[in-house]
């Protein structure tokens, strides 16, 4: 039977507290349980235990130990395999209080003590755990549970990433209905006042006209009354004298006329129209109706009759170049890490950049040595670069506040350019071929089938299911979907594709990628590998895109174009292109 007490193999990182030692040699298990790692100078098959020679010495005085079967030396058995510790059965029966488990039955895979052996199990073939647990642990279903729960704490990670990434979206959405509810209510208030003031100067236009007229009416009776008085003083003079009397009241009867038609059309302009405020017949049904302002709908998720239907609107543009770069923004590829943060991976200033495009700016600069061509998200937090010319991939952490700190790399063959990750894997493209990995740079499949197409500098993205990858050949430009195999699935093929570069792919496994000219566009694909639509095609702000990313949470779309090698107007240089699909139609 093999058991181990020797020091495991050196893991990718060093593990703090443990002395080095040579190759074959054993540590004592006694010590090590403690964290002191001394080195093994005898065994007991007994106990099944590596020893120190102090640990030796107790062994062999105490009365329980004294006549132990000892191997010291070149006699002590090499271990074969993982390291594990054979200590002595220490779990307590659930049945059966203080007594341990050391009993295994195969015949129905349970664990027990003793009672529960001879209780339920005397038929059984019976064996001790110590002696079969060597076995167990370097067997099949050791490594099947093994994989299992490894596969159980990445599925947690998953859903701990979701949670927070809904938590996040969460919040947002809430805080944009909140934002949403006072704007609707500040328009309705603007348009009261608007309405408000209408009315008012309609109102005070017609008091201002009615007023004129008074003033108007005021002396033009001032005036009617000095003429009457006028009459009235001589016709009190004259009273006594007949002749004067009668030729002045002669003389006063076409004025007398005169005067009265002007009494009587006065009479009628002193009456005026009066004016009363009557509410809107509509407004009043609405306040009748004891309206809302509006509803809380589910936002349904967008998929690709949606994304058929609408256009991606410009909404603006982020500055991406910095005081310290010394040349035009070359971003090879970029990747979203939050709904409001995307990196990018400027290949000619040599760094990474993080944007904050809820603020529209540059919120980090990570220098490098050397210029990076792909970026992935591994994990919330964590992404992957490739740069080529140190043949590596460099892995990165990214705090809350947007500070990158390097984490470890990987030596690969070849000068990797593009790169994907899905939970345990990393897809990397090469100028001519495509490799997957492990997480430690252990090739598992590099069988894609047309692989011997000599593809040119293929583009690639991944989702759950499939591998995306963008390339030409003959002449012709196509998305292929392989499954991790790299058995193909499916392949995208179109006339107005001249030359695809950047692929995206969102959570409904919606394909988006770059078509490369001078008057450039955006082909948006089925995960069935048809065309849904060309978007921004003849736009004015795109020429030569290169990379773009869409977010599912905002439904913003992201889009660089290149620089490099191109004529294009400076205005489409050194900037984040930002367009917003019209959200109202999900709702």
């Amino acid at each position: 039977m093999e058991v181990s007490g020797r020091k495991p193999e050196k893991p990718f990182t060093d593990t703090v507290g443990k002395s080095s030692a040579e190759d074959g040699e054993a540590f004592c298990q006694p010590c090590s349980s403690d964290g002191d790692w001394m080195i093994a100078v005898g065994y007991c098959e007994n106990c099944n235990e590596y020893m120190c020679s102090a640990c030796l010495k107790v062994h062999r005085k105490q009365a329980i130990s004294r006549n132990h079967d000892i191997l010291e030396g070149e006699n002590m058995p090499k271990e074969k395999g993982l390291s594990v510790t054979l200590n002595a059965c220490s779990e307590l029966c659930t049945k059966h209080a203080n007594e341990i488990v050391k009993f295994y039955c195969s015949a129905h895979d349970v664990v027990g003590c003793g009672d529960c052996m001879v209780l339920d199990h005397k038929a059984c073939t019976v064996d001790r755990i110590q002696d079969i647990s060597t076995r167990y642990f370097n067997g099949t279903e050791h490594q099947e549970l093994q994989q299992k729960v490894d596969q159980f704490l990445k599925n947690i990670e998953r859903i701990n990433k979701d949670l927070k990434t809904s938590g996040e979206t969460m919040q947002q959405a809430y805080k944009k209905a909140e934002n949403d509810i006072k704007a609707f209510k500040k328009e309705i208030t603007d348009y009261l006042d608007k309405a408000e003031t209408d009315m008012m100067a309609k109102l005070n236009k017609r008091k201002l006209g009615a007023e004129k007229l008074i003033s108007d009416l005021q002396r033009h009776e001032n005036t009617m009354k000095d003429d009457i008085q006028e009459l009235h003083e001589k016709l009190q003079l004259q009273l006594n004298q007949a002749n004067k009397l009668f030729a002045a009241a002669k003389e006063m009867k076409k004025r007398i006329t005169r005067i009265g038609d002007s009494i009587k059309q006065l009479q009628q302009d002193c009456q005026f129209n009066q004016y009363e405020f009557v509410r809107s017949k509509h407004v009043k049904e609405m306040f009748a109706s004891k309206f809302k302002l509006g509803e809380l709908l589910v936002k349904r998720a967008m998929d690709k009759i949606n994304i058929a239907e609408m256009e991606p609107i410009f909404s603006g543009e982020i500055i991406i170049k910095t005081p310290d770069d010394t040349s035009d923004c070359f971003i090879h590829a970029c990747a979203l890490i939050a709904s409001s943060r995307i990196i990018l991976a400027d290949e000619v200033n040599k760094c990474l950049k993080i944007v904050d495009t809820e603020n529209r700016k540059v919120s980090t600069k990570y220098k490098l040595k050397s210029g990076p061509t792909g970026v992935a998200v591994v994990a919330r937090g964590r992404i992957a670069i490739t740069l080529p010319n140190e043949k590596k991939i460099q892995f990165l952490t990214i705090t809350k506040d947007d500070i990158i700190t390097e984490s470890y790399a990987i030596e690969v063959k070849d000068k990797c350019r593009k790169i994907a990750c899905q939970e345990d894997k990393i897809i990397v493209a090469y100028r001519q071929h495509i490799v997957i990995l492990s997480m430690d740079g252990q090739e598992i499949n590099s069988t894609f089938t047309g692989s011997n197409q000599k593809w040119i500098n293929p583009h690639i993205a991944t989702d759950s299911k499939a591998v995306y990858v963008a390339y030409c050949f003959n002449e012709l430009c196509n998305v292929s979907k392989f499954d991790f195999d790299g058995k193909l699935i499916g392949t995208y093929t179109d006339k107005d594709l001249v030359d695809a570069r950047g692929l995206s792919v969102t959570r409904d496994g919606l394909v988006f990628v770059c078509n490369w000219e001078d008057a450039g566009s955006v082909h948006v694909i089925s995960p069935e590998c048809k065309k849904i639509k060309e978007v921004l095609k003849h736009n004015e702000r795109v020429s030569r895109p290169w990379c773009v990313s869409l977010c599912d949470e905002t439904y913003k779309l992201f889009l660089c174009n290149a620089v490099i090698g191109t004529n294009i107007d400076p205005k489409l240089k050194n900037d984040l292109k930002v367009f917003n699909y019209n959200r109202s139609k999900f709702n």
